[in-house]
Order: structure tokens, then C-alpha cells, then sequence
């Protein structure tokens, strides 16, 4: 069973987040399907970009590529919504934090007609590979996944590389934070969620009041996963914009992790670290209502 990480939500959201300095300012990792590097607000945010391809080519026609273009999706050539995915997840991370500073690493190819290619865990070890191989370079804060698949397996099916890399990183306070998946299980997050050093993050819908009910009324959304590798909740309802700028609603713990990674990177600029976040755990009794209050990032919709 995983650790739970209940107070690092409490404390991000009690932090009183000023802007960081050039030296200071911690940087997200995120790792998904591509972005469209002419967008105002990807170019304003965007430090470096990379590809790693299982399925298909890179920009360059190869299966790596590192610099400009690298991670850039041609939004005409697209048929596909999973192709708009990256673009999402980076638009939420600029909604939490429009002074976010972003390495993206996509790893989903695209076929000849505009949809998109399976990927698997070897394409994400390997980006997870290149964040330890630059995290000092890029001052590296916070990694997020919004990647994952079901499982048949009673336990967690951890792969030994997988979750040393991310014992590496987490050791050296560098976060990897992942979504729980949106299959509706209660009992089990998706892989590699379930890996003891990842931060897994569920999604939380619009909270309301209710008569009879001190506070607000958070709801989980039925599609999140849960279950006792379940780290945090956080809320999954976010308006995105996709690969040609248009705005559109989207659900899911996608949305709730990138938003936890960024929250996480803005605490760690400011001088925090994962084990200041969570020391104080064993002594706190924290509710999930207490969690996901606290932590309710509004989205601008």
C-alpha cells in the first residue's frame, strides 16, 4: 500500500504562492500527446520540447528528437481528439499557474491519416529517463503523467526500472505525479499510478452546498478511480483548449493531476519540498472533504 500523501494537498493549498525568481522558479515536466508550439500562451511558458516515439516519427522523421519543434502537432493534420490531450493538460497547468515554466516530452506518434498511435511503458521509462538525465539542467520540480492503463492484477504490476527512476527523482525532490484513470473503479488507480513513489491524483467535480451541511459538499466524480493506492483527490472539471486554441470542457483525473503537479512546482519554487509537505502526516486527521476543500482549483470557465 502507498503512502498517503493527504497533507501535501492541505499544504499546497494553505501556501501563499508569490512569483519566483529566474534562479528559483521550479519546472513542470509534462509527458503526453503533443502541443501546438504556436500558440501565444505555449510559446510565453514553453522551456524545451521533446519527442520519443514508439509508433510513427517525430517531427525530424526519427523516433527522438530534443528542441524546437520537437513536441509540435500540426492541428490541420489532425483527425483524431486523443491527439488534442497535450494541449489540455498544458492549458490547465497555465490556468493554476500562467508563470509556469513547462518541459514537454511528447510521446504519442500519429499515423498518415491523422489519428493517433498506441504507446506503452517503454515510450514513458524512456522520457522518465531523459527528466533524470536533464532534471538538474532544466531545475526540474515536478513530473506529470497524465498516461495510464487498467489492470488485471491483484497488486499494483510495478516494473523495476519504472519505479526506480521515480525513486531517483523522488529521492533527489523532484515529484512525479500521475492521474488515477477514469474507468470507475473503486478499488484500483490505473498503472503507473499504483507505484508507490508516484503521486496518484482522482478527480473531484463542481462542489455545491447542501441544507443541514456545514461547508461545501465535494463530490468525487463516478468515473475516478479510487482504492488504497489513491494519494489525493483534486477537482477534474476544467475548461481546455485544444491543438487550434478552442475552448472546450473536459473531465477526468487528467486534468486533476496536471493541476496537482503545478500546484507542487509553484510550493517547491518557493523553498518547500515533498518531505516538509508531508513529515507532519502521521499526526494529522485529515477527512477527504478537508482534503479536497482545501484544495478546490477553480478552473476558468
Amino acid at each position: 500500500m502507498k503512502k498517503i500523501v493527504a497533507l501535501l494537498v492541505v499544504s499546497l493549498a494553505a501556501l501563499a504562492i508569490s512569483p519566483a525568481s529566474a534562479n528559483t522558479q521550479k519546472t513542470l515536466v509534462i509527458i503526453d500527446s503533443g502541443i501546438n508550439t504556436e500558440l501565444d500562451w505555449v510559446k510565453s511558458t514553453l522551456v524545451e520540447e521533446v519527442c520519443i516515439i514508439e509508433y510513427g516519427t517525430c517531427p525530424n522523421g526519427q523516433k527522438f528528437m530534443n528542441g524546437p519543434g520537437a513536441a509540435h502537432v500540426r492541428y490541420q493534420d489532425v483527425k483524431d481528439r486523443a491527439m488534442h490531450h497535450g494541449s489540455q493538460m498544458y492549458s490547465v497547468a497555465v490556468q493554476v499557474d500562467p508563470n509556469v515554466r513547462v518541459v514537454f516530452i511528447r510521446i504519442v506518434g500519429m499515423s498518415a491519416k491523422g489519428f493517433a498511435n498506441s504507446y506503452t511503458m517503454r515510450s514513458v521509462q524512456q522520457a522518465l529517463d531523459w527528466v533524470d538525465a536533464n532534471a538538474a539542467r532544466l531545475n526540474v520540480g515536478v513530473v506529470s503523467m497524465s498516461v495510464g492503463r487498467s489492470y488485471k492484477e491483484a497488486g499494483c504490476p510495478i516494473e523495476a526500472n519504472f519505479q526506480a527512476t521515480a525513486q531517483k527523482l523522488s529521492s533527489a525532490g523532484i515529484a512525479v505525479v500521475a492521474s488515477a484513470g477514469n474507468g470507475g473503479n473503486k478499488t484500483k488507480v490505473d498503472y503507473p499510478a499504483c507505484t508507490p513513489e508516484v503521486i496518484s491524483v482522482g478527480a473531484t467535480d463542481v462542489r455545491y452546498s447542501m441544507r443541514g451541511v456545514v461547508g461545501w459538499v465535494t463530490p468525487v466524480m463516478p468515473s475516478s478511480n479510487g482504492g488504497p493506492d489513491l494519494d489525493l483527490y483534486a477537482h477534474g472539471r476544467w475548461t481546455t483548449q485544444d491543438l487550434t486554441g478552442r475552448k472546450l470542457l473536459t473531465l477526468g483525473t487528467s486534468n486533476s493531476a496536471v493541476a496537482v503537479a503545478t500546484k507542487t512546482a509553484q510550493s517547491l519554487s518557493q523553498g518547500g519540498s515533498i518531505s516538509s509537505l508531508t513529515q507532519n502526516l502521521g499526526k494529522a486527521h485529515i477527512s477527504l472533504k478537508e482534503v479536497v476543500d482545501k484544495l478546490y482549483l477553480v478552473s476558468n470557465s
